[in-house]
């Protein structure tokens, strides 16, 4: 989570080093969004923020620079463009994502009566879709900055990586 109180960029900086470290095939980074019902929402004052100027802000242009120094220090993870990202910009945050260094989406699949039980922040975006209705936008979407859908399992390239590595040995 990009910019839950108390984060500092200290903090952020020894995330990312440890995405290196621990050679992921998947790193998910989005903005902190309170909801709430929760009780962090609830009593901000038990949760205070870093002091001042060391706090993290839990904003969209840092999750793009946090999604851009991810994708320098793990150039073969998959990192998706978030949800989040789309509820915090619903013109253009996933493509502005995807512009940025993510490489995958992950589309919301579960059947639209059910999503609002999973509502982990308010004003979630694509809540009321179906799962052909969220394909063909996310197609769109991503045809419109001049990429192309993968059809292939969404293996990471990471992941793939190493199978060649290792079955070179």
């Amino acid at each position: 989570m990009i910019g839950i109180p108390g984060q500092t960029f200290d903090d952020l900086a020894r995330d990312i080093a440890l995405f290196a470290e621990l050679d992921l095939d998947m790193i998910g980074v989005g903005p902190y969004i309170a909801h709430p019902e929760t009780p962090m929402a609830a009593s901000p004052e038990r949760y205070p923020p870093a002091p001042p100027g060391r706090q993290v802000p839990a904003s969209e242009l840092m999750t793009y620079k946090v999604i851009a120094l991810a994708r320098l220090a793990c150039p073969r993870a998959n990192i998706p463009s978030t949800t989040a990202l789309a509820t915090l910009n619903l013109a253009e945050g996933r493509e502005l994502g995807l512009q940025r260094g993510a490489n995958v989406v992950m589309p919301n699949l579960t059947p639209p009566q059910y999503r609002a039980f999973y509502e982990i922040y308010p004003a979630k975006a694509c809540l009321r879709e179906t799962s052909d209705q969220c394909h063909a936008c996310m197609a769109k979407r991503i045809e419109s900055i001049g990429r192309s859908v993968g059809g292939g399992r969404g293996d990471s390239p990471n992941h793939r990586g190493r199978a060649h590595a290792q079955a070179g040995r």
